[in-house]
């Protein structure tokens, strides 16, 4: 019986798998506060709401004061992250990095089900430090490495 001259235990890839680093963010104390700004803008809509709905079935109109802090607090917000976010801008393709538009989102974009691509990334921007653009896809980072520091 012949032997074989050459069997293969197990097929090598010829490339390995790549994965891009995130990127560094240059503007990191805007960007820092227009994440906290929609942060409190929700805790304000809510408190609106808790309001409403505890001054609705029991009567007591003492909780008008919350429904109106809190939509107070988000109408502010919403106002300074409008005026805020408008300078921030994606250094790779350019476009705003916290404001949404009509565009169709990348298909790398992140988001959670119940919540909106914006959202997602202010909740994966302060709780990881990291955020996925929804419209070009690029992962970015709050943090420099130091020979980003040098540059």
């Amino acid at each position: 019986m012949k032997q074989p001259g050459f069997q293969a235990s197990e097929p090598q890839p010829l490339e390995t798998s790549r994965t891009r680093r995130a990127r560094g963010y240059h503007r990191l104390g805007r960007l820092l506060l227009v994440a906290l700004l929609l942060l409190l803008a929700l805790i304000g809509c809510l408190a609106s709401l808790a309001g409403v709905g505890t001054m609705m079935p029991t009567g007591l109109r003492e909780w008008h004061w919350l429904a109106l802090a809190g939509l107070g607090v988000f109408a502010a917000s919403r106002v300074a992250v409008f005026a805020l976010a408008a300078a921030l801008n994606c250094p790779l393709c350019h476009g705003t990095v916290m404001n949404e538009k009509r565009c169709r989102k990348h298909d790398n974009a992140f988001r959670l089900w119940p919540l909106t691509y914006r959202a997602s990334a202010v909740i994966s921007l302060l709780f990881t430090g990291t955020f996925r653009r929804m419209y070009c896809g690029t992962q970015w980072r709050l943090k420099r490495t130091s020979r980003e520091a040098m540059q």
